[in-house]
């Protein structure tokens, strides 16, 4: 059997990788799986739930939603000249 640790532990040059090129992990599998629910079942349920609501409530929540796929420009700050990169900050509770 090839030896493919150091004595410290760590992995030797040209190792070979742990798992077959292209395999997907479970925890990727699993997050996948939650995305799609997000995006089709979660969505159609959200939509559901929003057409039953007042327009007061409604519009809460609709705008919380909306700042997910779009958010406020108010919160993102940027600052710098041309010289020096570019510091973004991000705020919450504007």
């Amino acid at each position: 059997m090839e030896k493919t640790r150091n004595e410290k532990g760590h992995l030797l040059p040209g190792h070979g990788g742990l798992k077959p090129k292209g395999a997907v992990s479970e925890k990727t599998k699993l997050w996948d799986q939650l995305g799609n629910y997000v995006v089709s079942q979660g969505a159609e349920r959200a939509m559901h739930i929003l057409s039953t609501m007042e327009d007061e409530e409604y519009l809460k929540y609709y705008m919380t939603m909306l700042e997910f796929f779009k958010p406020k420009q108010a919160r993102i700050t940027h600052s710098g000249d041309a010289k020096e990169p570019v510091i973004i900050q991000m705020h919450g509770n504007l």
